[in-house]
């Protein structure tokens, strides 16, 4: 008669000691703090990969700005035109549609999209928000003007038409600019709406003051830093304190080397 192997037996483990609750509770820790960094870990990456779309997005709109100060002799794209200015006739989206003069002179991106072959998505819109607003929208021509992934310093260079502008240099051609590459033409923006949330993007951004950790419009949301477009046409990440450096933002500050500025 065959008889079963002494390992098959059931009484076979009594010999051998379970976990105790003590060691079940360090397993269960361990496994928690090493999900815990790979999440981290994820998240820094996807943040990075992000911030090199948004710097790639960043170089492309640089040069579409080079293109447009060759093409009009020196002069800077300005930042806010009254909606009268004859250098939004005949304004068209990436469509070949008519669109509102407002939205191309009050805001930048349509009159600087030409120069950028029309190239909304991965340009103008870039990360998030590049597949947040669908075209069906009937405002996406306005906020295609509206929340660009980059806001424009159009305090300090371009200029901007709607009110008295603040004292200081005001950067309108660019072979009068002190250091184009250390100037900021384009820095991260955000906007928050009532109807579409939190919005990436903002058309103007402003530095930040005395102990704001932003500027309006403004957002350093990778890791503190906020991706730049200086008006030379190269883009570079700085955190806020480096963004706190007035001669960034204005070249009457960098004439006078002085990074506490104020108008």
């Amino acid at each position: 008669m065959l008889r079963c192997p002494d390992v098959f037996r059931p009484n076979c483990f009594s010999n051998f000691a379970a976990f105790t609750l003590a060691e079940l509770l360090v397993c269960v820790a361990i496994i928690g703090l090493l999900a815990g960094l790979g999440n981290a870990a994820y998240q820094k990456a996807t943040s990075a990969s992000r911030q090199g779309v948004e710097m790639s997005a960043g170089r492309t709109l640089g040069q579409a700005l080079q293109l447009y100060i060759q093409d009009n002799d020196g002069s800077i794209l300005p930042g806010y035109l009254d909606a009268r200015s004859p250098l939004v006739t005949g304004a068209r989206n990436d469509k070949g549609q008519p669109i509102s003069p407002s939205h191309a002179a009050q805001r930048y991106p349509w009159r600087l999209l030409p120069y950028m072959n029309y190239q909304v998505r991965g340009g103008i819109w870039v990360n998030k928000l590049a597949s947040q607003i669908p075209d069906s929208d009937p405002y996406r021509d306005y906020l295609v003007s509206l929340v660009p992934t980059l806001g424009m310093n159009i305090t300090y260079v371009g200029g901007d038409t709607r009110n008295v502008q603040l004292p200081g240099r005001c950067a309108t051609r660019i072979n009068r600019v002190t250091h184009p590459a250390g100037l900021i033409a384009f820095a991260s923006g955000q906007y928050e709406d009532a109807n579409y949330g939190k919005l990436d993007g903002y058309f103007e951004v402003r530095p930040p003051t005395g102990s704001s950790s932003s500027g309006a419009g403004l957002s350093t949301r990778y890791s503190g830093k906020a991706v730049t477009v200086m008006l030379d046409g190269h883009a570079e990440a700085l955190t806020r304190e480096e963004l706190k450096d007035m001669r960034r933002w204005c070249d009457e500050a960098a004439a006078q080397n002085n990074p506490n500025w104020t108008p």
